[in-house]
């Protein structure tokens, strides 16, 4: 990887929380589960819209679940499984990267 090669140098996303990023002109969300990274889509496969048109984190406390703003529906933030609400069984579409320090890279 180059220089050239950064999508986005990007804060820290704290423990057991997520925020959106735009990369690349791809609206994406950014989950820290446990000190783990993943990167989805910010996109409810249930209503095609953004996850968090109010803003914020979307994660849980514990880490574990993502929450969408728009409809209440739940995802497991290892996985992307909607797990409760209008789109259960469905996914959020995970997005390949490489993080090095605070730099996110799209594979």
């Amino acid at each position: 990887m180059t220089d050239s090669d950064v999508a986005a140098e990007q804060p820290p996303v704290p423990n057991n929380s997520s925020r959106s990023v735009t990369l690349e002109g791809r609206d994406l969300l950014l989950v820290n589960r446990g000190g783990e990274l993943f990167l989805y889509e910010n996109n409810c496969p249930h209503a095609n819209e953004t996850l968090d048109p109010m803003g914020g984190s979307l994660s849980d406390a514990s880490g574990d679940l993502i929450r969408c703003q728009r409809h209440g529906a739940e995802f497991l933030a290892r996985t992307g499984e909607c797990v409760a609400g209008p789109c259960l069984g469905e996914h959020l579409t995970a997005v390949a990267f490489t993080a090095v320090g605070t730099a996110i890279y799209l594979d």
